[in-house]
């Protein structure tokens, strides 16, 4: 006798897979015809490290690593992640990236082997969007949202031990806001090892800010852990009440999560953190210790978009606010895009570095992605939607 379908049971499981948001996709897999990937490769750049995965049928994947180790990140994933990935299921991601998160544990769990990982899980995730006509965010669950704002930021360091001075920043910020940005957020990078420093930059370059933006655009300022609590408390006072700044990002030592606790309980601004945490377990903590008032996740530092799903499940369980560490303009910006598309709490501005910097690797793609006015409108083609000129990359690649 066959089995017969009840509308209601599958409904009730349609709905409760919308709840288990970091939920695998078995019944696309099963579709599929079990698709393996044949090759894993890594490109160092200049400035980047993108990665192609190219299953059994010739159709190809691309992700950008984090790129803090260059040709060693690029180094990890050929020697260490290719033996992992290639061969497998392209539909087994999950499992891929658990095996690989504990196989390379022990090079990280942060730096390199994380970063690394990114790179392949991203362009796992392009790779099976690709093989279903489907954009990432759908694989992801579904789109909350098809556009959303973005603030336009900004680092202080030049490279090489140079920094912007108050002036330099307020021309900056004004730049920003020629390019359509409404939200401007300056990146003081004092750094753990300067903590409380005695020639402090954050009040002289916010003052110069917003005297050039004016007082009804949003500013928010980064300390780069720049403070012990005490100073990062009374920083954080001065910059809300006479600067209006609304968000004081990493005021603390990023794994100083009594220290973030005690700013956080003491300021009424939102305190934000999380660029630096590389696991969801480390995000765990975070939100159990740390108590930050919004969570920054990035995606090429998270081990990729499979492990920033279990963050996005930790901050809807918490009712945290989501806004992402993006520095990098291009296929992490798409990576990015995708997952604030579909995660639940990320309803807040995002962060994007803008057409300026970094921008000498859009050659390395056929057409640019960019915001326009403020806006990021997230791509509905299949896979993350910005599509390399292979090329380009491999003349340059290391």
């Amino acid at each position: 006798m066959t089995a017969r379908i009840d509308r209601r049971r599958v409904l009730a499981g349609i709905g409760a897979a919308g709840v288990a948001l970091a939920a695998p996709l078995p019944l696309l897999a099963a579709n599929t015809g079990r698709a393996t990937i044949a090759k894993v490769e890594a490109f160092a750049v200049p400035r980047a490290v993108f990665v192609k995965l190219t299953a059994d049928d010739g159709t190809t994947g691309w992700g950008e690593a984090g790129h803090s180790g260059g040709k060693l990140v690029a180094e990890v994933i050929r020697r260490e992640l290719a033996q992992i990935y290639e061969g497998a299921d392209v539909f087994d991601g999950d499992a891929l990236w658990a095996r690989a998160y504990y196989e390379i544990d022990e090079l990280g769990p942060g730096g390199l082997a994380s970063q690394a990982l990114a790179g392949v899980d991203c362009a796992l995730w392009d790779l099976r969007g690709k093989l279903l006509g489907l954009p990432v965010w759908a694989l992801l669950g579904g789109k909350e949202r098809a556009s959303f704002p973005v603030y336009g930021s900004f680092s202080r360091d030049l490279g090489r031990g140079r920094y912007m001075t108050p002036d330099d920043a307020a021309r900056r910020a004004a730049e920003m806001l020629g390019e359509g940005f409404t939200a401007i957020k300056v990146r003081m990078a004092i750094r753990e090892e300067n903590a409380d420093p005695a020639d402090d930059p954050t009040l002289p370059t916010a003052r110069a800010v917003r005297k050039a933006i004016g007082d009804s655009i949003p500013l928010y300022v980064d300390a780069n852990n720049g403070y012990r609590a005490a100073r990062a408390i009374a920083v954080g006072r001065a910059l809300h009440e006479e600067l209006g700044v609304s968000v004081f990002e990493e005021p603390c030592a990023m794994h100083h999560y009594a220290s973030m606790a005690e700013v956080s309980g003491a300021l009424d601004m939102t305190i934000a953190a999380g660029e630096h945490e590389y696991t969801p377990f480390a995000f765990r903590d975070l939100i159990d210790h740390g108590r930050p008032d919004l969570l920054n996740p990035d995606v090429s530092k998270l081990s990729g978009l499979t492990a920033a799903r279990h963050v996005a499940s930790l901050a809807w369980l918490r009712d945290l606010p989501i806004s992402v560490h993006n520095a990098r303009p291009t296929l992490l910006s798409a990576a990015h895009a995708h997952f604030v598309a579909w995660a639940p709490t990320a309803s807040r501005p995002q962060e994007h570095p803008g057409a300026v910097r970094l921008k000498e690797l859009w050659r390395y793609f056929r057409a640019p992605l960019l915001p326009k006015n403020g806006v990021f409108t997230v791509p509905d083609a299949p896979g993350l939607g910005l599509e390399p000129d292979e090329a380009a990359i491999r003349a340059d690649a290391a």
